[in-house]
Order: C-alpha cells, then structure tokens, then sequence
C-alpha cells in the first residue's frame, strides 16, 4: 500500500509525463503556430519590414527571407534599444530591460519552483 505522502509525488509525475507527451506530440505545427504568432505580432518592427514579407507568416517565406544572424548584425538596433529608443525595432512592444547571462541563470533557477517537471520532496 502505497504512503499517503508518496501520492503526491506520484500524481506530480504523472502530471509532467503528461505534459511532456503533449508538448512533443506535434512539434511541427505547434512550431508553425508560434512563428506565424510572432510574425503576426511583429509584423511592423524595423527588423521584419527590412526583408520585405508584406504580412507573410509562413515558414517557407521567412526561412527564404529572413537570413540567420549573429549578435554583432544586430548590435546597432540592440545599442538603440538599450539607449532608450522604445520605438518597435526588434519586437512590437517596447523593451525596457535587458537580461544578462548571471541574470538569467539566476531567473531559471528561480523559475525551476513553478516548472511541472521540477521535483522536490515537500508533500
């Protein structure tokens, strides 16, 4: 017979076991629907206007369109931003702070409480 404290536990792992199935169920089309959400999103941001979709949201046109970049291509609109330019460059709603490497290590780690995959043994 199974210890009242062990139920928890094992409903929480049935729980990530779920999700986890449900998120890598249709991996395709959950990645489609996201690059066509921020597409929609972002349509009017400097950086998208630059390569000309006119309101494509499809991954054939971006992949064919929009180049893979490194940070040093981008470092004059992130400079912009991080001077307090709040007009829409990189995305449509304007960003008010940047997140170093430290920082966001130390905001994983303190997300890991909330995250269904995360186990501990409180009851």
């Amino acid at each position: 017979m199974a210890v009242d404290s062990e139920v928890p536990r094992a409903e929480r792992s049935a729980k990530a076991l779920q999700f986890i199935e449900e998120v890598t169920k249709n991996t395709d089309s959950v990645q489609e629907r996201v690059l066509t959400e921020i597409l929609t999103q972002n349509a009017e941001t400097e950086y998208l206007k630059r390569f000309a979709l006119n309101g494509a949201t499809d991954r054939d046109t971006f992949k064919s369109k929009v180049p893979v970049v490194t940070y040093e291509d981008l470092q004059p609109d992130i400079e912009r931003i991080a001077n307090g330019d709040r007009s829409p460059i990189l995305c449509a709603h304007p960003i008010s702070e940047f997140l170093t490497r430290y920082d966001f290590l130390i905001f994983q780690a303190y997300s890991m409480n909330e995250c269904p995959l995360y186990f501990t043994d409180r009851a």
